[in-house]
């Protein structure tokens, strides 16, 4: 009896320390099945770093295709995080999908719409009577621009044309052709076109661009059952948005090493590091904290609230919608609980 509660022990012993070696299984999904440079701070640099690791977690980090896809696989338990954009979120909420904010990802809306610089199209109201090209019509930019054709009295419906031109090369063609005016993508994907020639304008308000972008999500009743664990998944995110923007290169060479797939293979290496890094910047510049704010993820109510009135607008959300019931701002102190100097010099001292 004795040797067979012994071995009960040790069985239960090394099953704990397994357990304890594996870590909490966590799932993080980036609603883009392209995980490009621009998405290193959700994958490739806390991976690379360990940041996830040291903190007990053992997260798998999946592309979903769209904002839609993200909300969805997060309330049916699919996937425990995922980053959306602010209004699929609150779209969601309005329909009774108990999920929340907890972390503001990109400061600054990802949409972007660009114009070619010889096109004399320099502002929205230069759009009537025009096309306006979009990866596809169920994309986040399709939204982003017709809330802002709205607020400029050009009706979305009758005064302008859509063409669905997805991203990359097709794109490019559509634009050189000339079938569309003017095309509302994301940041990356524009960035993409840049490094392949394309002289944009942005032609975008400047009161849009300050409005919310991405942020981080999860079910109401996961964050009451597991607060701490969100907080590591953000921290890492927080740590490693520090670390890459003190140090781009590093950030986009440790990338290709775990995501191959998406280093150009065959020609210039250094013509290959700059335009990856052109990528890389045009998220990151998103996720810089604005002028007045101090801490990593922080939602802003004043940003929050001129969205969701835009949102109302639109018809997507009722009039008496309730924004403040979309995010928290509880975890943040949590979250910036780390030394950035710490991953500032790491970044500067990196061998990737």
């Amino acid at each position: 009896m004795r040797r067979i509660l012994a071995s009960l022990i040790v069985a239960v012993s090394v099953a704990a320390v397994t357990a304890a070696n594996a870590g909490d299984k966590v799932t993080y999904a980036v609603t883009t099945t392209n995980i490009t440079v621009g998405h290193a701070a959700q994958s490739s640099i806390p991976l690379g770093l360990g940041l996830w690791k040291d903190a007990g977690l053992d997260v798998e980090v999946v592309g979903l295709s769209g904002a839609t896809a993200g909300v969805q696989q997060v309330a049916s338990g699919q996937v425990d995080y995922a980053t959306v954009g602010t209004d699929a979120l609150m779209i969601a909420r309005s329909k009774g999908i108990k999920v929340k904010a907890f972390y503001t990802y990109a400061q600054r809306p990802i949409y972007q719409v660009v114009a070619l610089k010889d096109s004399g199209i320099t502002k929205i109201e230069d759009l009537k009577g025009k096309t306006i090209g979009v990866p596809d019509m169920s994309a986040g930019s399709v939204p982003f621009i017709r809330s802002i054709l709205k607020r400029t009295n050009i009706d979305p419906d009758k005064d302008v044309k859509w063409l669905s031109v997805g991203l990359g090369a097709p794109a490019a063609n559509a634009m050189r052709q000339k079938a569309v005016d003017v095309w509302a993508a994301w940041d990356t994907a524009v960035a993409s076109l840049e490094n392949g020639g394309f002289q944009f304008v942005q032609i975008a308000p400047d009161w849009a661009n300050q409005l919310p972008g991405n942020v981080l999500i999860a079910k109401e009743e996961t964050l009451a059952a597991n607060p701490e664990r969100a907080v590591k998944v953000a921290r890492a995110i927080a740590e490693s948005s520090v670390f890459g923007l003190a140090n781009p290169a590093a950030s986009v060479r440790n990338h290709w090493k775990l995501y191959p797939s998406t280093k150009p293979q065959g020609g210039d290496d250094a013509k290959a590091l700059k335009d990856a890094e052109h990528v890389f910047n045009s998220r990151f510049d998103l996720m810089k904290l604005p002028e007045g704010v101090t801490k990593w993820g922080t939602n802003i109510d004043a940003k929050w609230k001129d969205l969701a009135d835009l949102t109302i607008e639109q018809g997507l959300l009722p009039k008496d919608f309730d924004v403040k019931s979309s995010y928290t701002n509880e975890f943040i102190d949590k979250i910036n609980d780390f030394d950035s100097n710490k991953f500032k010099d790491l970044a500067k001292q990196s061998n990737w």
